[in-house]
């Protein structure tokens, strides 16, 4: 009885808490990677003007960023983890919502795969 409890209650490496909801950090698979892009409008324009800031504005850019993205992060996360967005804006903590993209992001080696894409495409000519 113990044993089903703490198995119960036990988070595997690829799980966490999203408020009150136990979640799997899922791999990305074609289906879920087209899902993933049918929510994201601002985010990446957002993330640029976030890493193009110089660094006295960061933290405002960072903030305003996060204001403006709110409801699309929680989209993201939604369509990742299956919870409803709903929940995730009222329930869960914009630090869970982070680390649960940031955890999606290491178990799918997603910098890998922008490297590797990389290295597929035709390298641009240098003007001379």
């Amino acid at each position: 009885m113990f044993k089903r409890k703490s198995d119960i209650t036990a988070l595997g490496e690829h799980e966490m808490m999203l408020g009150e909801k136990r979640v799997k950090i899922e791999k990305l698979t074609i289906v879920k990677w087209r899902e993933l892009f049918e929510v994201v409008d601002k985010l990446p324009g957002l993330i640029v003007q976030v890493l193009t800031a110089s660094s006295d504005d960061f933290y405002a850019y960072v903030v305003t960023a996060l204001d403006l993205a709110a409801d699309e992060i929680s989209q993201i996360v939604s369509v990742l983890s299956g919870v409803e967005a709903e929940y995730l804006q009222e329930s869960v903590g914009v630090d869970e919502l982070i680390e649960y993209l940031a955890r999606t992001v290491k178990r799918n080696r997603l910098d890998g795969v922008v490297k590797n894409v990389q290295s597929l495409l035709p390298k641009a000519k240098k003007e001379e």
